[in-house]
Parts: structure tokens; sequence; C-alpha cells
């Protein structure tokens, strides 16, 4: 495996501000993340050999591929504490609107909607 491609909601603002927290990670696994398709309710992860993780897998994957956080991954995959990294990747899955909206956070989707309504003043050369 020598890449992984990350779906994630381009419409949630935690989302996007986790893709660009993971651009500045130093990455074992390259990581491309990309908008999900329509439809699509949990982070999905897709391997260049056609391997495909979704929900708390998902999370674990993404974590393993960082150099920082691969024992993380370890760790919380290990049976006694895997029920509590599902619980918690859930929490945060299913709450996802609202601690955006706690912290302030704006999707690619909703940046560029406002930022297509700014109005420029003309050059005036």
């Amino acid at each position: 495996m020598k890449r992984l491609r990350v779906y994630y909601d381009a419409r949630c603002g935690l989302c996007a501000a986790l893709v660009a927290w993971l651009s500045v990670q130093r990455q074992l696994v390259p990581l491309e993340c990309a908008p999900k398709p329509p439809g699509q309710t949990d982070l999905a992860v897709l391997s260049d050999t056609g391997d495909v993780w979704t929900g708390d897998s998902a999370w674990l994957i993404v974590l393993w591929a960082l150099d920082g956080y691969r024992d993380w991954s370890y760790r919380l995959a290990r049976p006694e504490l895997l029920p509590l990294a599902r619980q918690a990747f859930a929490t945060l899955s299913k709450n996802r609107s609202t601690l955006s909206e706690w912290l302030g956070l704006r999707g690619d989707e909703e940046l560029a909607a406002r930022l297509r309504d700014v109005s420029l003043p003309g050059c005036s050369l």
C-alpha cells in the first residue's frame, strides 16, 4: 500500500479543519483527501490496492498512516480500548455539525458560497 484516499464531508467545518490538520502531519503513507460522494455518510478510506475502511476502521487507518499516531492506532485497536475508541469516533461523527458551529468552523462549500457573495470594488485605473 503506497497511498490512501480519505473521503470526508466538505460541508462540515470540523471535517475541513481535520483535513487541514492532516495536511501538516508527517505521513508514513501519503493521504489524499477528497470530498465524499453524495449519499455517503461515514468517513471512508480507500487504498491504492483496493482496500476500503469505513467508520471507526477508517479513523484508525488514518491514524495508522501518520508518523506521530501509528502507535495510537495500534493501541486504540486493542480489544480493551476499541469499544471506547468506537464510542468516541461515533460521538464525533454524530455531533460534527454542532461541534463545527461551536468552534466557528466552516466547511469548504459554505466558505466558497460566502466568498461568491463578496463583491469587490472595481479597479479605478
